[in-house]
């Protein structure tokens, strides 16, 4: 089964940019201008990996990070910014910094799907 990428980003080129990348790999791709739109779509469809921007208008890729892993816990985060942004280090998610080429993306985005549940995932409760 092919891995479903979700891509959240308030500039559009970046978000077709990525988005072609990645579907040139094999990953179906969502994608989102704004992180509530994301939490929208990750609602109605399996999300494998969140990519999202740290830096965004409307609510910050962390914040983001964090509401859709209570939706689908299973779900892996890898955050990106053209930034330094503080709150990376904080947040104990990945990140990848922009800009970055096809293969570092793709690497980047492997290793993060093949590591570990998230320390920051919630586990459902165990049968009694």
């Amino acid at each position: 089964m092919r891995e479903t990428i979700l891509v959240v980003d308030d500039e559009a080129d970046i978000r077709a940019v990525v988005r072609q990348m990645l579907e040139a790999r094999g990953y179906v791709v969502l994608d989102a201008g704004d992180p509530h739109e994301a939490l929208r779509l990750a609602g109605q469809q399996q999300v494998d990996l969140l990519l999202t921007d740290v830096v965004m208008p409307r609510m910050r890729g962390t914040e983001l990070a964090q509401r859709l892993l209570a939706l689908i816990p299973s779900a892996k985060v890898l955050l990106m910014s053209a930034y330094k942004v503080a709150e990376v280090a904080t947040s104990g998610h990945p990140f990848i910094a922009k800009p970055f080429t096809p293969d570092a993306l793709a690497e980047k985005i492997r290793q993060v799907l093949q590591a570990q549940s998230s320390p920051f995932a919630r586990r459902p409760p165990r049968p009694v």
